[in-house]
């Protein structure tokens, strides 16, 4: 399973959040019988991932306490889930768009807006998997944390776009 950089496809309900102080876009190319949801890929991209990313999670949400912003619990992942697939708030994120083809999901701090889009296209058994980030800085700590962030933002993506497409496959059958 590859995962390259990408444009973004033009009709993606995220585009409508544009222009950002940084975007991405990364697509994943499956070719599968069952069907790939969107939501069900945002859903295991939040709550399934590897033990170094929760690792990383971990020491960003101690160090963020320092300078007063959010950080992210794991202790009510239903209810995030809820809020993934209902299209509804929860602690640190919203869901401000969806449809059958894509799910958006917003993280909001003091800082940034940080917008993370998983959009699937079909044709027959061949699936494009997008994973999409859009990002706007509110002030100088924005760019700064952002700074940090960015040299491991594009690889930890990849690696949870791709665990999370293999466990909604193994999932779904």
């Amino acid at each position: 399973m590859t995962i390259k950089k990408n444009l973004l496809p033009p009709n993606s309900l995220v585009a409508q959040y544009l222009p950002a102080d940084y975007t991405d876009t990364y697509v994943c190319e499956v070719d599968t019988a069952g069907q790939i949801v969107p939501d069900d890929v945002m859903v295991r991209f939040w709550t399934d991932y590897p033990a170094w990313v929760k690792m990383l999670f971990g020491l960003r949400n101690f160090l963020v306490k320092f300078v007063g912003l959010k950080g992210a619990e794991d202790d009510n992942l239903e209810a995030f889930e809820t809020c993934i697939r209902k299209g509804e708030s929860h602690e640190l994120a919203s869901i401000p768009a969806k449809n059958e083809q894509e799910t958006v999901l917003l993280l909001t701090d003091k800082h940034l807006n940080a917008y993370l889009s998983v959009r699937v296209e079909r044709n027959g058994t061949d699936n494009k998997v997008f994973a999409i980030t859009l990002v706007h800085f509110h002030n100088t700590l924005g760019r700064l944390y952002f700074f940090f962030i960015r040299p491991f933002h594009g690889f930890i993506v990849k690696s949870m776009l791709k665990r999370s497409i293999k466990n909604t496959i193994s999932k779904n059958g």
